[in-house]
């Protein structure tokens, strides 16, 4: 890195820093003020760093922005319940890495290491970075010198000025209301508070858009597949579906004669959360093995028996998650909307969307990048999560289908 660049990276880096700064002194909300604020000129300084400086290699990474800015803008204007505040502050980041990637690096694919490649942008080298400051900044061994000089007649200086302030004020009561009123301008915790601000901000935008610039070139090692004894898989999702099927049996029995009904003896809230997030836990752990042996092996494609079996479990999964539905739709129309139950349905949503894709992948067409797909309904549910799973949404619906709430 030259100079001239180095100048072009560390000027708005620093101005971006004061900013952040200055709005800390504004009446937002803690959140907006600690963090969407932040991410936002974060946003922006980089933007313009990397395009003044000709790194943009691949402009699709912008098709970014729109989630960003969506999920920004949806928790400004919306009440947004703790879980979301809490996503947003590991999604945002990742979005914004993936995007700059995107955008700089001309080997970066979206994969299943994308949490590793956040992690080289933030907080990779969070302050082994700035020794880059020290590389470019050429201070001859005489101003060296100077510096210190300057610095040690500070420290000297300091106590006589207090001594003659002390006696000054002390002489002349005019002179002592006079020091009152000029230092009752200066708070000393703001002030301490506002250099902390600064400093803290400048080496987190500093040291992410260094990790930008270190990882233009970058390329991550493709992972080979592994090889799996058919016998064993075979084995493994022969119990794990034989287990779906006696669960399924039970719900049939269960439901019985009381179809769109609650079962016998069951109150709504006992059926619906009686086992409802075990479900979902459940329908992760399937996803989690049928991925594993469709991205990581290639055994589904060499062995049709292995084929049948993931395809079974995959439509026990589908059964899992209209087994949720269901509860859920009982609970919702007893006791209507809230910001979890939406929340329930949307994620519900998201993994039958995926259970679609990977039913046609393992039907017609065997690949093993798959993974943009496969974001962009994750990202897209969940920027639809931040406009739709707050109260003011719920509570129109409600009062829209005259549901209790």
């Amino acid at each position: 890195m030259n100079k001239e660049n180095f100048k072009q990276i560390l000027i708005p880096t620093i101005i971006a820093a004061i900013v952040i700064m200055i709005m800390h002194n504004f009446s937002f909300y803690n959140y907006d003020k600690y963090f969407l604020i932040p991410i936002f000129i974060l946003l922006i300084t980089y933007i313009y760093i990397v395009t003044q400086n000709d790194m943009v290699i691949n402009e699709k990474g912008y098709i970014y922005l729109i989630p960003i800015v969506l999920i920004i803008v949806g928790t400004i204007l919306f009440k947004t319940n703790i879980s979301n505040m809490i996503l947003n502050v590991f999604i945002l980041p990742m979005l914004i890495a993936m995007m700059f990637l995107t955008l700089t690096n001309k080997h970066y694919q979206i994969s299943g290491s994308f949490i590793k490649w956040t992690g080289r942008i933030f907080p990779g080298r969070l302050f082994t970075n700035l020794k880059v400051i020290k590389e470019n900044t050429d201070v001859k061994s005489t101003n060296k010198k100077k510096l210190s000089n300057i610095f040690k007649g500070i420290l000297i200086g300091i106590p006589f000025v207090l001594v003659i302030l002390f006696l000054l004020a002390g002489a002349d009561m005019y002179f002592s209301k006079f020091l009152e009123k000029l230092f009752a301008h200066f708070n000393i915790d703001t002030i301490w508070n506002n250099f902390l601000i600064l400093i803290i901000y400048f080496v987190i935008l500093f040291s992410v858009i260094i990790n930008i610039i270190k990882n233009r070139n970058t390329v991550d090692k493709e992972k080979s597949l592994k090889k799996v004894e058919s016998s064993i898989v075979s084995t493994i999702l022969i119990m794990i579906n034989f287990v779906f099927l006696l669960f399924i049996f039970s719900e049939i029995s269960k439901l019985t004669g009381n179809f769109l009904q609650l079962p016998i003896k069951y109150t709504y809230a006992e059926y619906a959360r009686e086992g409802f997030f075990q479900l979902l836990l459940v329908t992760v752990i399937n996803f989690s093995i049928i991925l594993y042996f469709l991205y990581r092996t290639n055994i589904i494609k060499e062995n049709k028996t292995i084929k049948i079996l993931i395809l079974l479990l995959i439509a026990f999964t589908i059964i899992l998650i209209f087994n949720s539905y269901y509860r859920m739709y009982l609970y919702m129309h007893e006791f209507g909307f809230t910001v979890l139950r939406t929340q329930v349905i949307l994620f519900l949503t998201m993994e039958l969307i995926l259970s679609s894709v990977i039913v046609k992948k393992i039907i017609s067409n065997l690949k093993h990048r798959d993974a943009s797909i496969f974001s962009i309904i994750m990202i897209t549910t969940y920027t639809l999560n931040i406009f739709l799973c707050n109260t003011n949404f719920t509570n129109y619906v409600n009062t829209l289908l005259n549901l209790k709430h």
